[in-house]
């Protein structure tokens, strides 16, 4: 593999590695292509648009001291942006100089027209960037959605929003909606764009909303923000000091105090609650932060629940709806009659310190609101992937502003926004150059074992230095490899089960993205593994157009390899090519081993047994045995809890065990913590060492409330996936992650006797 150096096309600004493949796409080579083409033949371009043709041709033919500036890809710039005629009316609330014939002129134009008329703040612009992603459950991974068109919307809309007294959070039921669609842009490889919005349109939304109690906190929450809510948890847990912006990270071991867990489980998903409380897991000083801390500005429902409503509410009819309802509901019938109750935004967390009524109604509510569209299916049409963007964007923030578009599941996305192309690599031979985004190749990647060297490695005790490691590999993996080749029209990747026979993949599909075109939906030709390769004159079929390029992002992506369904254990793994016949060349590439392991390690608790601290934990001998344990602790006596419990695993990497009381949590005495922690760790110490069997006892003091306490175990494994949701290719893939794990939890009942 090696860097090769950037074309001619990519000297221009504005212009990067995939727009000037673009332009090969098109049939433009040199400069000199570029010169003799018209605006007109670059607006044809994928991922040109009139601004940026505009600007290229004038970047060419200035003159030496003339400085052009080029549109930013996949970006909504203030020349983009069209005034629409609600924008208008409140723009005529800030000045009386406002012409009427502002109306589809742009952003930039209302700043140039209005520089000495409109207050001075609010003729700047703010950038808005964001990622359309889907989002896989199984997993709980987001997924990039690359070139799909997100339409930039000034909506009003209505709603009825549903919040009910027992939970603490509510929907809002929109209706009456208009919207213009002020700006569109693209996705890029990554499923990112931005936008940069007018000061003055935010100023319309907040306006609004600032003017009636509780609307400026709607917004999408965030996992942070159910954290960061209080009132939402139970007794004993006290609210936080108020705390000057901006406000750091909630701590995770707030996920421990006592009924935080269980509320957090129940505002965002047991599973989301757990990861979470992986990142308690801290490495030693000086080392980088869990991977978990990136949950924290996730979305916190990415797939929403739904509201509960009365049985007459969900009736598709209106008129059955009003008979059914009667007076059961404090609302107008005509907005009864007008919501769908089938289209619905949210969950939103409640207001604090206001009353919120279970049901209320908002009239004519301004918003800057995205929609994103992509032809999923290939029909020529596009559909809408993401809609109802309500309330998407934080504008009163002065944080930047973010956001995440969780698309449909039927939408085109890709596990990640990297990997092999013409760009990066040179192929002599046929080969696997990579695993996802881990090259095949030493220090990185041991051939010999499958293991990736770098992940997850041994801790010995008093030594500074960590040796190689064994991390074996997990999940969906990507393998990128050199298999175009002009004697090729098929490929099939093979494979040999721990040393067994060899034989191909098959079954497997997946998407490519390309250029400024829909994904090429990738299926095997036969029952035998084959693929096609996709070359041009395949893509020309595939399209059905003269392509002047290969238009695909990764066009040396050879297999989506969901390890889930296949044993865990240890896979050679090579290419074959095949000619237009499907019959096998005699050129075949060496074979590469991935050592593949999903498994979680194993955890058991052997032994819970408790005493008085006044006594050594030794001599304690009231074990708890019942699946419902209790302890009657002695009136006004300190008293201890003693857990002897096992973690084991072929790639078992670290484990965790805690202990979580009533107001306080309870503390490790032995080990000694220097009654500091309620946790014990323990971290692999050589790739050896596949188990960790130990005893620990907390001590839970007589002032300690009464109530439910908890004994829990994490157990990590050392695999990984290196698809690029983690740090790994900025870290030269040295770098700890804990991407399978496992729990195990006792409950104990603690009362005074």
């Amino acid at each position: 593999m090696s860097t090769n150096d950037p074309s001619e096309l990519e000297q221009i600004p504005g212009i990067g590695p995939k727009r000037a493949k673009a332009l090969r796409v098109a049939g433009y080579e040199t400069l000199d292509d570029l010169e003799a083409a018209t605006e007109a033949d670059l607006r044809d371009v994928a991922m040109f648009d009139d601004i940026l043709a505009r600007d290229i041709k004038a970047m060419l033919n200035r003159d030496a001291d003339d400085v052009v500036p080029v549109k930013q890809p996949n970006v909504v710039t203030p020349d983009d942006w069209r005034v629409t005629e609600r924008q208008l009316a409140h723009i005529r609330t800030l000045t009386d100089d406002a012409p009427s014939d502002l109306v589809g002129t742009t952003a930039l134009d209302v700043r140039d027209q209005l520089e000495f008329a409109m207050a001075p703040e609010l003729l700047g612009f703010r950038q808005v960037c964001g990622r359309v992603v889907t989002h896989d459950s199984a997993t709980g991974e987001y997924h990039p959605v690359p070139n799909a068109t997100v339409h930039v919307e000034d909506t009003d809309c209505s709603f009825l929003s549903r919040f009910p007294s027992d939970l603490g959070y509510g929907w809002f039921f929109p209706f009456d909606c208009t919207r213009e669609t002020v700006a569109t842009t693209t996705t890029n490889e990554c499923g990112e764009f931005c936008v940069y919005v007018p000061l003055w349109d935010i100023d319309r939304v907040l306006d609004f909303r600032r003017e009636r109690v509780c609307l400026p906190e709607i917004v999408r929450p965030r996992i942070r923000d159910v954290l960061e809510r209080p009132e939402e948890f139970p007794d004993p847990v006290n609210p936080p000091e108020p705390r000057p912006e901006p406000r750091p990270d909630p701590g995770f071991g707030r996920l421990f105090d006592p009924g935080v867990f269980e509320r957090t489980a129940e505002l965002v998903g047991e599973d989301v609650a757990l990861r979470l409380g992986a990142g308690t897991e801290r490495g030693d000083f000086g080392d980088l932060e869990p991977e978990a801390t990136t949950l924290l500005d996730r979305p916190a429902f990415p797939e929403p629940p739904e509201p509960p409503l009365p049985e007459g509410f969900l009736r598709p009819d209106p008129e059955e709806r009003l008979e059914l309802l009667g007076d059961e509901l404090p609302v107008d019938p005509e907005v009864i009659a007008a919501v769908d109750p089938d289209r619905l935004v949210g969950p939103f967390l409640r207001c604090r310190d206001v009353f919120v009524p279970e049901w209320r109604t908002f009239v004519d509510v301004p918003d800057i609101t995205f929609r994103v569209t992509q032809d999923f299916d290939g029909d020529g049409t596009q559909e809408t992937i993401y809609s109802e963007g309500f309330f998407d964007v934080r504008w009163n923030e002065e944080q930047s502003l973010d956001v995440d578009l969780v698309a449909d599941d039927a939408a085109n996305s890709i596990p990640t926004c990297d990997g092999l192309t013409p760009e990066n690599v040179e192929c002599e031979t046929p080969s696997i150059e990579s695993i996802g985004l881990l090259p095949t190749r030493s220090p990185i990647y041991d051939d010999a074992t499958g293991y990736a060297r770098r992940i997850n490695r041994p801790k010995p005790p008093g030594s500074s230095t960590r040796p190689d490691g064994t991390a074996p590999f997990a999940g969906t993996l990507q393998l990128h490899g050199c298999h175009r080749f002009e004697e090729a029209s098929y490929y099939r990747v093979l494979y040999s089960y721990e040393g067994g026979p060899e034989r191909p993949f098959t079954g497997h599909e997946w998407h490519v993205p390309a250029i400024g075109r829909d994904p090429v939906h990738v299926q095997p030709s036969a029952t035998d593994g084959w693929y096609p390769i996709l070359d041009v004159p395949y893509l020309e079929s595939y399209y059905g157009e003269n392509l002047n390029d290969n238009p695909l992002l990764f066009p040396y992506w050879v297999l989506n390899w969901n390890t889930r369904g296949y044993r865990d254990g240890s896979y050679e793994v090579r290419l074959q090519l095949g000619d237009s016949d499907m019959d096998p060349l005699s050129v075949t590439s060496p074979s590469s081993t991935i050592t593949v392991d999903n498994r979680a390690p194993n955890l058991d608790i052997g032994g819970i047994v408790w005493g008085p601290t006044s006594e050594p934990p030794e001599e304690w001998d009231n074990e708890i045995t019942e699946s419902c344990p209790r302890i009657e602790r002695p009136s006004g006596e300190d008293i201890g809890i003693r857990v002897t419990f096992r973690a084991w695993g072929k790639h078992f990497r670290s484990v965790e065990a805690s202990a979580h009381g009533c107001g306080r949590n309870p503390t490790l005495v032995q080990p000694s913590s220097s009654g500091r922690s309620n946790r014990y760790s323990y971290w692999h110490e050589s790739v050896g060492d596949r188990s960790h069997r130990q005893t620990v006892v907390f001590e839970v003091p007589a002032g300690y409330q009464q109530g439910a306490y908890r004994i829990r175990l994490r157990g990590v494994s050392r695999a990984f996936n290196p698809a690029g949701g983690g740090r790994g290719p900025s870290t030269n893939w040295e770098y700890d992650t804990d991407y399978i794990d496992s729990h195990f939890t006792r409950l104990i009942s603690i009362t005074d006797a």
